[in-house]
């Protein structure tokens, strides 16, 4: 008999794709597609119909009050991480860097590939503000440096860090499924070294430590929440703190707290609707 399968769109915000993915983490699913303001989740129909329909929809109003099912597609037999590795390319973040899947390897040509398997963490290399960070660390990351990657997702930013020449990086991310795939992401990279890997929240913790830099890619309000502590881990050194996860219509906000909190905005890039900033003291 053959798999059946069903695919559920979610109607939501693309800002809080990460918190709803990590929400989704904790149910049986097979994968997950971004299109647009949706996202497209597969489930094999026997966990399907063991799932409580309101409670998977409970749980992600946590994440987002306003989502909603706006479709339910069934499909027999489809191969899932076939569809998947078609779905997922190689991508060109700058001059020098490039990311791409393990099943691409050495397609790009670029000095510096990463190799990232996506599996349900963010920080592919497709999304604007993954873009816009590793633009930024080629400006900012000097050798031999010490960086904090806060919310690591993929590892994609704690990785950019190590190829870069920093001599340590402290990543770390509240989600168990992020840690998972950072670690498979750090190996397949050949990194055995130089890379703290820690599951914490961000949210929770008193203080950061001394460092050079800072990448914190977030949703607008966690970065907002945490700038004191930013600024309190640079401070010492005069480092650089890379701001982005924040949409453009948001910028002005961000821009105006950053500087009554003490910051300096040396650099700002955008790309589509999203933006990016270099702060330091």
């Amino acid at each position: 008999m053959n798999q059946e399968y069903f695919y559920v769109t979610l109607s939501s915000k693309e800002e809080l794709f990460e918190k709803i993915i990590a929400i989704l983490s904790n149910f049986p699913i097979l994968g997950i597609e971004e299109i647009d303001d949706n996202l497209k989740v597969a489930f094999k129909k026997e966990n399907w119909d063991k799932i409580d329909k309101e409670f998977l929809l409970e749980a992600l109003k946590v994440a987002d009050p306003n989502i909603s099912i706006s479709q339910i597609d069934k499909e027999i037999e489809k191969n899932w991480n076939e569809e998947w590795e078609k779905n997922v390319t190689p991508v060109i973040l700058s001059d020098k860097i490039s990311v791409a899947p393990s099943w691409r390897k050495g397609s790009t040509g670029k000095p510096i590939e990463i190799i990232i398997d996506p599996k349900m963490s963010f920080g592919t290399g497709h999304h604007s503000t993954t873009k816009l960070m590793v633009q930024l660390a080629e400006k900012y990351l000097k050798p031999n440096s010490f960086w904090i990657d806060v919310g690591t997702g993929t590892g994609i930013l704690a990785i950019v860090a190590n190829k870069l020449g920093a001599k340590e990086v402290l990543a770390f991310d509240n989600n168990p499924w992020s840690i998972a795939n950072a670690s498979e992401n750090f190996r397949l990279n050949n990194i055995d070294s130089g890379i703290d890997l820690i599951e914490m929240d961000l949210d929770t913790l008193p203080n950061l430590p001394e460092c050079d830099g800072i990448f914190a890619n977030l949703n607008h309000e966690l970065v907002i929440r945490n700038l004191g502590k930013f600024h309190s881990a640079i401070e010492t050194k005069k480092g650089v703190a890379l701001i982005s996860g924040i949409l453009i219509y948001d910028s002005s906000e961000l821009e105006e707290i950053a500087l009554k909190k003490g910051f300096k905005i040396i650099d700002k890039l955008t790309d589509q609707e999203w933006s990016a900033f270099a702060l330091t003291i």
